[in-house]
């Protein structure tokens, strides 16, 4: 009887210890990557114990698209029998395609309570971080080991603080429509308009591309009027445009943007801009893909192939990803593999789309991961693939509980939406 009693309790203890640590999981997102692990890890071996204890393993890969994902994995896996890699390259690829699997298991262990929790933290660590970015800009700010990880930043750590903000100025606005009170709204809004400061501060052209996109997911997805869509689709549209006309610094980072593509040729023998290197790791990566269209390459074998390809020393030879996940994905495995890797992100987007206001956030999410992989090595690199696992996981709570809760909504897209202002319209 004690056994039994101790297995039924088991199941709270691990959902109340992922509850509580949902808001330092949150402001973890922006710590260094030490501290990011730790939180994920802790995040996800309670998820594997509440899934565990319920006996939900089923459930959780039962949408299509958690089974995209197994199934991808599963044949990335494969790809090892094939390669050239070295063993550290294939079990660094091999631990790179088990990480995403916590997205399924978060969604499926975290509460509703919890994820809002989640995302409200994400949203005021998001314009704290802005805050600082716009002070260290405008002011100055001295060195300091708690912002080694935003402020102090650079290289692809810099473009994740870009890629994060951008998700939490559009968090934020989700959040404020679905505020409980008008001070709530008001403070949520306010925490927009930092993070947003911050992300034009930061200077990053990821983040400020992002933006316009996940908040027009925002404006259109959610169940509201149709005129009212239109409202802020174009109010979105008409502050993109005030931004740019009103900030010289985000029309100077695309000016020199443009003159990278212009300037790049197939030709060159050294790349050194941001955007022409990129074009570069893109024709050839394109050039491995056809040489094997259908198996791949192996697991872990591009940053084999690339040294064969470019001049040594140069600026190109010390990339380790394409900073395309769809193309690494395809080089490796095949273009089954990319089609795989689509599939499930756009599965997923379906699926949020279909749970209404609730699955705004994890839409964002997605829609994040699916346009970051065309410019950025979102999966590959942990300073991106940690905090956007968590927070794809966290916020896909909301979808599954709200789908497994309303058994005529889980019939498909022709169920009715519920009415956005009283299921969703939750405090944080």
């Amino acid at each position: 009887m004690m056994a039994t009693t101790g297995t039924r309790a088991t199941p709270a203890r691990a959902e109340a210890a992922l509850a509580a640590l949902m808001p330092l999981a949150a402001w973890c997102t922006y710590a260094p990557l030490g501290a990011k692990y730790f939180t994920w890890l802790l995040a996800s071996a309670l998820a594997v114990a509440v899934v565990r204890r319920q006996g939900a393993w089923h459930d959780a890969f039962a949408a299509p698209g958690p089974r995209l994902l197994l199934a991808l994995c599963l044949w990335m896996w494969a790809s090892a029998l094939w390669t050239a890699a070295p063993a550290d390259r294939i079990v660094a690829h091999a631990w790179t395609h088990l990480l995403p699997l916590s997205t399924v298991l978060l969604a499926q262990a975290c509460t509703p309570a919890a994820a809002r929790r989640f995302i409200w933290h994400f949203v005021l660590a998001s314009g704290t971080v802005g805050a600082l970015w716009w002070l260290d800009r405008h002011v100055g700010l001295p060195d300091s080991l708690l912002w080694t990880s935003t402020i102090d930043a650079s290289g692809n750590e810099r473009i994740a603080s870009s890629t994060l903000l951008a998700v939490g100025a559009a968090l934020g606005c989700w959040q404020a429509s679905q505020a409980a009170s008008p001070r709530q709204r008001w403070l949520a809004l306010a925490l927009v308009v930092l993070a947003t400061a911050g992300l034009t501060a930061q200077d990053r052209r990821t983040g400020m591309l992002l933006l316009p996109l996940l908040l027009l997911a925002w404006a259109l997805a959610a169940p509201r009027r149709a005129d009212l869509k239109a409202l802020l689709a174009i109010g979105v549209l008409a502050a993109a445009g005030a931004t740019w006309l009103l900030s010289d610094g985000v029309r100077a980072r695309f000016d020199e943007g443009r003159r990278e593509v212009l300037a790049y040729s197939s030709g060159q023998t050294a790349v050194d801009t941001s955007w022409g290197l990129r074009l570069r790791l893109a024709e050839v990566t394109a050039q491995m893909v056809q040489e094997r269209p259908w198996a791949g390459h192996g697991l872990g074998s591009w940053q084999l192939l690339w040294t064969q390809r470019v001049p040594a020393g140069t600026r190109a030879a010390d990339n380790s990803t394409p900073h395309n996940e769809y193309l690494l994905v395809a080089t490796q495995a095949g273009l089954p593999a990319a089609l795989l890797l689509a599939g499930w992100w756009l599965a997923m987007a379906v699926a949020a789309l279909r749970a209404g206001a609730n699955g705004v956030p994890a839409l964002m999410l997605w829609l994040t991961l699916a346009a970051g992989a065309l410019a950025n090595a979102v999966m590959r690199d942990a300073k991106w693939a940690l905090p956007l696992w968590l927070l794809a996981g966290i916020a896909g709570a909301l979808t599954v509980r709200r789908l497994r809760a309303d058994p005529v909504q889980a019939q498909g897209p022709a169920a009715s939406l519920p009415d956005a202002g009283t299921q969703d319209r939750q405090a944080p």
